[in-house]
């Protein structure tokens, strides 16, 4: 059959030189966002890397670690790292890829189950171990149970599917389950909650305690993902047998990832609570030296948004991370050379915490959809140069799931800028734009823009991924 786009793309080819030359600021791996400090707080000898981390009552973190996987209680972790005390709780797991906690109780998921670990004794080391419920788990490579979620009495885990050494999905699966995003309740009792999933490397609870989850390209994924996660519902990822709702028609995700030139390998997200980025994620990556921030709303009921640039100068790709009541980021680091794509410039372990250090940073804050264009709110007034539409560059396509690993940006082309205004109150820029189309992802560059004080801008890009058109207008 024909594909009915073809035809505008043919149209668009002498404009997609222009289109595709679009600049982006080039991976901040080395660059920490100016409004933290950031500091190692692993204590001398102690190197994890981190595949989960959860906060627990007494001022006291835990952590858990890879290859061997064990899990780590760290007292004073808010204070400078040679006053941290580190000391083991347990070992013996396989290979554990989340923690969750309910008081003194902590919770481990690993590739065969979730378990409970007590401190019975009160001596704020949790000895008595007790497993939960089994997940569903074949052995084969790959298969992981990415994250650990705990509402309403049940716990929620990614199951990523099977795969080569290379990342193909393979088929069939030996168990079914895998690819689905499932619940447990404290009897041990699985449901399958989602399906169409293929490495879901972390999720977490957003706004109005919706699931959100990231996913990694791969076969039927052109690009990376976050997904708010609903039960019922399929999210594109095939395997064979097919998932328990994989003959609905997947659902989109909220926010396109690029591949690449954005994040490589996506993976725990992180709802801020404080601070100006408060109810927006903090996303980490296993393959980039990046952590990225996500922007979401809802438009037409449903999650939408963009990522923008976040913060670099880790000392490891950042996998797992947990957002502090004060505002700051606690960030732990993994790489492991034996799976490919799993690290970054060889370093194998990370603890860090980027604290808010006050100083002023001229960045975007929001970008919301409005009709005919978006609305862009700044942390502070920008100079006259935001008014110009010669400012911005921008330009759109979709993507197209197949069998393949990966995929390109389809039907790339230019999205004009035909005009900028700033609001009454100087922090909010609407762009008006020719062209923007539901489905599609837009990618808006703004090149010369300063606050009007003359500092430059920490977040020259975006990318929005526009599910739905808003009919909302722009409030000047």
């Amino acid at each position: 059959m024909e594909n009915p786009r073809l035809p505008f793309f043919a149209a668009c080819l002498s404009l997609l030189f222009a289109a595709s030359s679009i600049p982006a600021a080039p991976l901040e791996e080395d660059m920490v966002h100016p409004g933290y400090d950031l500091t190692v707080i692993r204590p001398k000898g102690f190197e994890p890397g981190v595949t989960g981390m959860e906060f627990l009552p007494g001022g006291r973190m835990a952590l858990s670690t890879w290859r061997p996987s064990e899990v780590y209680i760290l007292s004073g972790y808010d204070g400078p790292a040679k006053a941290i005390k580190v000391r083991k709780a347990a070992g013996g797991f396989q290979e554990i890829m989340g923690l969750a906690s309910s008081g003194d109780t902590l919770f481990a998921v690993d590739q065969v189950g979730i378990h409970s670990l007590v401190d019975k004794d009160g001596d704020g080391l949790p000895e008595t171990r007790k497993t939960i419920g089994k997940v569903p788990y074949s052995g084969s490579f790959h298969e992981w149970s990415f994250g650990l979620v705990r509402k309403g009495g049940l716990f929620y885990t990614g199951l990523s599917v099977a795969a080569s050494a290379t990342g193909k999905t393979l088929v069939p699966q030996k168990e079914p389950h895998r690819g689905a995003m499932i619940s447990m309740d404290m009897d041990g009792k699985v449901e399958v909650v989602a399906t169409g999933l293929r490495a879901p490397d972390g999720l977490c609870l957003g706004p109005d305690s919706g699931l959100f989850a990231t996913d990694n390209q791969g076969s039927w994924l052109p690009a990376n993902k976050l997904i708010n996660v609903r039960a019922g519902h399929t999210y594109g990822h095939r395997t064979s047998p097919p998932g328990a709702f994989d003959q609905e028609y997947p659902a989109p995700p909220a926010v396109w990832i690029p591949y690449g030139t954005v994040m490589k390998s996506p993976t725990q997200p992180i709802l801020m609570g404080a601070g100006p980025y408060a109810g927006q994620f903090l996303i980490g990556d296993i393959a980039f030296g990046v952590v990225r921030r996500a922007f979401v709303e809802k438009v037409n009921g449903e999650w939408q948004g963009c990522v923008l640039r976040f913060s670099g100068g880790f000392e490891a790709a950042v996998h797992r991370m947990l957002a502090g009541p004060d505002g700051s980021v606690y960030l732990g680091g993994l790489g492991n050379g034996d799976l490919q794509n799993w690290g970054w410039r060889e370093k194998r372990f990370g603890l860090q915490r980027m604290k808010p250090n006050g100083k002023p940073v001229f960045e975007i804050i929001a970008v919301r959809s409005r009709r005919g264009g978006f609305e862009l709110a700044f942390s502070s007034p920008p100079g006259p140069e935001a008014a110009q539409p010669s400012s911005y560059q921008a330009r759109q396509w979709w993507y197209e799931p197949t069998d393949a690993y990966g995929g390109p940006q389809k039907d790339v082309a230019p999205v004009p800028v035909k005009s900028a205004r700033i609001s009454k109150d100087g922090l909010r820029v609407y762009l008006e734009m020719e062209g923007l189309r539901p489905q599609q992802v837009a990618h808006v560059h703004l090149g010369g823009i300063k606050s009007r004080d003359g500092r430059g801008i920490w977040t020259p890009d975006f990318w929005y991924t526009m599910n739905a058109l808003s009919a909302r207008e722009f409030e000047p």
